[in-house]
């Protein structure tokens, strides 16, 4: 019982249930605009009288009500829209500013033993070894425009096999 108490007070499982909680509360009040706003713009501007939630079709016996299934995807782009532009996207310019986005393949250099891609500022190649010099100048022409891992070679080697060369055993 000690341990269940400890996983729920851990400040993760409160903060999700208080984000669950609060983005029910916040789709309630964005599907109570649409309904009140939103829906009777929508009738005036396609010439439909009254309550568009309540616009459907019939086709034999059965009723296909169109205008609630608009609402809940008004609703939903609603919803989707307010949490980007007022969650996601603060948080993700507060995070960059926080963690700067360092470009990777340009603070990398090939090894000039092993051609292992090894960070510009390094004296020891990790994969061989090798005493290597720093690379201090970013603008230098020996640094890396490849992403991280990936090893271009500048020739081009051809392999001409002559019939008769090749035996096999």
């Amino acid at each position: 019982m000690d341990g269940f108490f400890k996983f729920v007070l851990r400040g993760n499982v409160i903060g999700l249930a208080v984000g669950v909680v609060i983005g029910a509360a916040f789709n309630t009040v964005v599907t109570a605009f649409v309904s009140a706003f939103l829906s009777p713009l929508v009738a005036w501007a396609t010439s439909n009288v009254g309550d568009y939630s309540k616009l459907a079709f019939h086709l034999g016996n059965s009723t296909f009500g169109y205008g609630a299934f608009i609402n809940s995807t008004i609703a939903f782009v609603l919803t989707a829209g307010a949490i980007y532009f007022l969650v996601v996207l603060p948080v993700n310019k507060i995070s960059e500013e926080l963690n700067p986005h360092h470009d990777l393949s340009r603070s990398k250099r090939a090894c000039p033993e092993c051609l292992t891609q090894v960070p510009a500022m390094a004296r020891r190649c990790s994969a061989c070894t090798a005493y290597i010099e720093p690379i201090a100048d970013e603008d230098s022409d020996k640094l890396i425009e490849a992403a991280p891992g990936e090893i271009s070679l500048t020739t081009t080697a051809s392999l001409t096999l002559k019939p008769g060369t090749v035996k096999a055993e």
